[in-house]
């Protein structure tokens, strides 16, 4: 399911209106200048919940900030998503999320063989996602 291509075929891409999340691998500073930082906010929303229902609330946390920003709004710094304790496969909520808002992602880690790599190996918020298994378009 998942997809990954070039940066210079993303404009051939967006005219095709896909309902997934497309998340940046590579470096860009515009890019980097147009992002919004989401993680104060997910911070916020999750605090004022029960830590025992953050996990199964984070989803809904997620779209409710999502709502509050522009269509197509390009997302950063998410960090608080990866949460060992929250449990959650964040992926799976993005591409949930992509159903009903349009938005890209500056991935906050890398991209290697299909995979999707958050953290450093041997830390607890490490996490690898089989890109074939979601719904994502990877632009590398």
């Amino acid at each position: 399911m998942g997809v990954i291509i070039k940066a210079r075929d993303l404009p051939a891409l967006e005219r095709s209106g896909i309902a997934r999340p497309v998340l940046y691998c590579h470096s860009d500073k515009s890019l980097e200048e147009q992002a919004v930082p989401i993680n104060v906010e997910m911070a916020k929303k999750l605090s004022a919940i029960k830590p025992n229902r953050r996990t199964m609330r984070m989803e809904q946390c997620f779209q409710q900030v999502l709502g509050t920003l522009p269509d197509y709004v390009i997302i950063k710094d998410f960090d608080v998503m990866f949460n060992p304790d929250y449990e959650v496969d964040v992926l799976r909520i993005m591409c949930s999320a992509a159903r009903t808002k349009s938005f890209r992602v500056l991935w906050p880690g890398k991209c290697e063989d299909g995979r999707l790599i958050y953290a450093e190996e041997g830390f607890r918020d490490y996490k690898v996602f089989e890109i074939s298994k979601y719904d994502v378009t990877i632009v590398v």
